[in-house]
């Protein structure tokens, strides 16, 4: 009977120590008026989109859904938010004002392009043709995000991987530091994009090559930033692994990796929109297919709403590539939210 209390008390803590947590992030309070504004805001969006005639031919057939589906998400974190003081409640709460705006936007981006052509074609396009491009090219574009997606991956890795070494090497050792730290400088100032025709000489393939000048974009500012996390570690923390018996590759595991973790992400966040401006840039050199050549290749024909296409589903890879990385982070550094 005991011990289910305690473990009852242990789920209690836990659950409590989420949602503060989840408060603290999501700050904004609850507010119906805003919850039903958002929820108006997008009615308004489908209604305008419906009724407002179009100066521009137009398929909204996509868009309608997209705002039919947004209008059911909301409903349902916003009721579920209503009934249960959740972390929903919290994440609905928060983020009520920016849904609010989204809808507006997307009637004011609406009606400045497809409604009354205001700003025309072929630069600037509806987010209805952008949605209606994505579904015409849907598995061009799906076999060109998972071939973007597996080339980004392997460079990011071996980017991070190689500038974690580096960095954490020169952070703890002087002499590695002072032969290595002079070509840091030399050479990881130099943008990644300037050795694009060295690249096609030296590697067999473009897909190497690709994989070079990304990873070269991400290892820099990751082995920068994790040099100061390690030097950025007080004395006090060796002195006392030294003092209890700790051998070199312990003191590494547990005190120089762990103090310079933060600084680690910091490095792989900024890394990150590197990587991507490198990943649109090299697949322009020789790829087949991928975004950056997709972009590329629609750029070459003058249709831009395959151009906003790529960018937007870039934009939703790049979010959720950065959501995950921070709860990776969250859950790396779980050990100084204890601490806190």
């Amino acid at each position: 009977m005991m011990l289910d209390a305690v473990t009852l008390s242990k789920k209690q803590r836990s659950k409590a120590v989420k949602q503060d947590k989840a408060e603290t992030k999501y700050w904004k309070p609850w507010r119906t008026s805003w919850n039903i504004l958002s929820l108006a805001a997008v009615i308004a969006a489908y209604v305008e989109n419906q009724l407002v005639p179009s100066q521009e031919l137009v398929n909204n057939g996509a868009y309608k859904w997209f705002l039919i589906a947004y209008f059911i998400y909301l409903v349902a974190v916003y009721v579920i938010g209503a009934v249960v003081h959740g972390r929903i409640r919290v994440y609905g709460g928060h983020f009520a004002q920016l849904n609010a705006v989204l809808g507006l936007l997307l009637i004011g981006q609406d009606l400045l392009t497809e409604k009354f052509a205001v700003i025309k074609l072929p630069f600037f396009v509806s987010f209805a043709q952008i949605l209606d491009q994505i579904k015409t090219d849907q598995k061009l574009l799906i076999e060109s995000t998972w071939s973007s997606l597996g080339l980004w991956l392997i460079s990011f890795i071996i980017g991070t991987l190689i500038g974690v070494v580096l960095g954490l090497f020169m952070g703890r050792y002087r002499q590695f530091n002072y032969w290595s730290f002079p070509f840091l400088k030399v050479i990881g100032i130099i943008p990644a994009a300037a050795w694009m025709p060295l690249t096609m000489v030296i590697f067999p393939t473009s897909y190497m090559a690709e994989i070079f000048l990304i990873a070269f974009a991400v290892w820099f500012p990751v082995a920068f930033m994790t040099i100061g996390g390690v030097q950025s570690i007080s004395m006090d923390y060796f002195e006392s692994a030294k003092t209890l018996g700790f051998s070199e590759f312990q003191i590494l595991r547990k005190v120089v990796i762990p103090g310079a973790l933060p600084n680690i992400f910091i490095g792989i966040f900024t890394a990150m929109g590197l990587s991507f401006t490198m990943l649109v840039i090299s697949e322009m050199i020789g790829a087949k297919v991928g975004l950056g050549w997709y972009i590329n290749w629609a750029k070459g024909v003058g249709n831009y709403t395959q151009v906003y296409a790529a960018i937007v589903i870039m934009a939703v890879l790049f979010s959720v590539i950065f959501s995950f990385l921070n709860k990776l982070q969250e859950y790396a550094l779980r050990w100084r939210q204890r601490s806190n």
